[in-house]
């Protein structure tokens, strides 16, 4: 009796969420390219399960292969590789924060002419005669409806400044 009370008892249902949650996981693994998976640092056949789900069109078959994936993954240690995903959203979420300023600041310099002199003043290394001429282009576009690409010269040419 005393071995089952040291020994946790796991419900039925609990391992089922679990493995639920191991299948969503690997599902989510297959949206990352080779570059982030090495991040993971997993066992050479799980990377292989990966490239063939991505290769998978057929319906049925990406099922049981996602079943294989989860099969593979209960075997390991999750807790480093759930990290690492955490990581990887963090990264995500902060490069998003950081284009959303840029953006912002790209939108700054096309509609307030007062917010040049604040730029220069926060970043004196930039290009100041290229910034002026890339804002008078964008408004020219804008204005005109020609398309976009100074505006994305002028984000490109901000973007160093907010790394």
């Amino acid at each position: 009796m005393e071995n089952l009370d040291q020994k946790e008892i796991i419900s039925k249902t609990t391992l089922k969420k679990e493995s639920k949650d191991i299948k969503k996981f690997g599902e989510k693994l297959v949206k990352y390219n080779q570059e982030v998976l090495n991040k993971f640092n997993f066992p050479t056949g799980i990377y292989e399960a990966i490239n063939e789900l991505k290769n998978i069109k057929s319906n049925s078959a990406k099922k049981r292969q996602v079943q294989y994936l989860g099969k593979l993954l209960r075997a390991i240690n999750m807790v480093d590789a759930l990290e690492t995903m955490e990581k990887i959203g963090l990264n995500s979420r902060k490069e998003i924060q950081k284009n959303h300023l840029i953006e912002e600041w790209r939108n700054k310099l096309i509609s307030n002419d007062s917010e040049l002199t604040n730029f220069i003043s926060q970043y004196p290394d930039i290009d100041i005669q290229l910034l002026r001429q890339l804002i008078l282009n964008t408004k020219k576009e804008i204005k005109n409806d020609k398309g976009n690409k100074h505006s994305r010269q002028l984000y490109k040419l901000i973007r160093p400044f907010f790394s």
